[in-house]
């Protein structure tokens, strides 16, 4: 029987592949659309102002795959809080011994500024939003294991991580939609709303910087959400009630 049901699966899923690959472009086509990269390596600096090539086209070429990602992030935090409703955050654990507690308590400003650095400068060097915002996650992570999820929910509680994400969301949108209000188009960059700055620069690249900075704020409150929704007491209280 489960032999029957695997080729079941397997075989219009080989099926759903050879149509895949027999629909892909020829050489021919393939040349063509080369031209686009072609193109981002020519003049993204002059069209977006960002250095980081991988910058201009997350946050300007690529503007629209960046909210579904973003999108797709948000959908994953959401369903894991609802797989998870009604739990508790642990208050059992009491985290690790005092030496590494004082250890990551001299961490903890470098940790956060290393990955305020990374969004602040993704479109001038390597790094970004993404980069940044898991930088940030680990870090509410990292005080969660050290000093137990009891200190970790006062420092930034549940509901706080859950707003933070969805108003980076809510920033991001905004931010796209700067352009639709100044006669332009959504995820219009510079020109329109947003001033050149001088490439290079840290105030560059339009609104590059700001979307990266929404990106990681979102990315960051997610994944640590998602860890403490994990590792929640489900249905008990502190005392495992």
């Amino acid at each position: 029987m489960i032999k029957l049901l695997s080729f079941l699966v397997l075989i219009p899923l080989a099926v759903l592949l050879f149509c895949t690959f027999s629909a892909l472009p020829d050489v021919a086509e393939r040349k063509e659309m080369g031209l686009a990269s072609q193109h981002i390596r020519a003049h993204a600096v002059e069209e977006t102002g960002a250095i980081n090539l991988v910058a201009a086209v997350l946050f300007d070429y690529r503007g629209f795959d960046t909210l579904g990602e973003i999108t797709v992030v948000f959908s994953a935090v959401t369903s894991i809080a609802l797989l998870f409703a009604g739990g508790k955050p642990s208050k059992s654990a009491e985290g690790l011994s005092p030496l590494a507690k004082r250890s990551v308590a001299a961490l903890v400003p470098f940790i956060f500024l290393v990955g305020f650095y990374v969004i602040l400068h993704g479109h001038i060097s390597p790094g970004g939003g993404f980069q940044g915002g898991v930088v940030w996650g680990s870090l509410l992570i990292l005080l969660g294991i050290v000093y137990g999820a009891a200190y970790a929910e006062e420092v930034v509680t549940h509901h706080a991580k859950k707003v933070a994400e969805s108003l980076a969301a809510l920033s991001f949108l905004g931010l796209a939609c700067v352009g639709l209000f100044a006669g332009g188009w959504f995820f219009s960059n510079l020109g329109i709303g947003y001033p050149r700055g001088q490439p290079g620069t840290i105030l560059s690249a339009g609104m590059i910087p700001l979307l990266s900075l929404a990106v990681g704020v979102k990315i960051g409150a997610g994944l640590a959400a998602i860890f403490y929704f994990m590792v929640s007491v489900d249905g008990k209280d502190e005392h495992g009630l």
